[in-house]
């Protein structure tokens, strides 16, 4: 309950953040530069892509998120390499940085690497990742692409604005319940893969966690809300 929390919350946050982002880039182009910056073909193919059964979207989403999860054991692998290897340390007895940066910057920058190495691989290799995926099934001749929540988002934006709103009602209420479930599909793939190999770290049998996703079930329907939102605190006083 409490990951799914985070995870929803990280979820529209990206939508939100995105969507009104591109919204505002749109509208600023179109108003004050009389300049759209997705024409309408481009808008119109925006839109299908988005299309939960008309298109590959949910197919790409898993994609995506099978690139989260790969991200996620990169940071993790760097951000070990950082301490293992004394990144930080090091850095700190570089002769010629000490001298450009002086002693309280290269600290800082120190201090940065060590906390921040893992997020800047990850980050980085998961964006090769998915930029390099079209480009692959484009050579190879196979229906391959990304969809990810963030980009999805924008894309619905784009998609609005290069058509002029003017797009029929069931259309935006599918393309927006498209936006979701690949947030939702790249969510479920990225924690799935990360929980079992969670489980396998430390030595959990599949046979130790039969009836786990049972269980979950169960405890969503007896308290669906807890899934979405924190429950209340106990009052001030209730130790009991």
């Amino acid at each position: 309950a409490e990951v799914s929390r985070t995870q929803w919350v990280s979820i529209a946050g990206n939508v939100t953040v995105t969507l009104l982002t591109a919204f505002a880039i749109a509208l600023t182009a179109v108003q004050f530069v009389g300049w759209n910056p997705t024409a309408a073909d481009k808008a119109a193919h925006l839109l299908h892509d988005l299309h939960p059964w008309h298109s590959l979207a949910l197919f790409h989403a898993a994609i995506a998120g099978l690139f989260l999860f790969l991200s996620g054991l990169v940071s993790g692998y760097y951000d070990n390499q950082a301490l293992y290897h004394q990144i930080p340390q090091r850095l700190r007895r570089v002769r010629w940085l000490r001298r450009l940066l002086g002693e309280v910057r290269l600290a800082r920058l120190a201090a940065y690497v060590e906390q921040n190495l893992g997020a800047l691989a990850g980050n980085f290799l998961f964006g090769c990742m998915l930029g390099f995926t079209p480009i692959v099934g484009e050579s190879l001749g196979l229906p391959l692409d990304v969809r990810h929540v963030a980009f999805a988002s924008a894309n619905l934006a784009y998609g609005l604005v290069g058509l002029q709103f003017a797009v029929p009602p069931a259309t935006v209420v599918a393309c927006a319940a498209g936006v979701l479930l690949i947030g939702l599909t790249n969510l479920m793939v990225s924690f799935s893969l990360a929980l079992k190999v969670a489980l396998r770290s430390r030595g959990i049998t599949p046979e130790q966690t039969e009836g786990m996703w049972r269980r979950v079930l169960q405890r969503f329907l007896s308290g669906p809300r807890d899934f979405f939102w924190p429950p209340a605190s106990e009052p001030a006083g209730d130790s009991n």
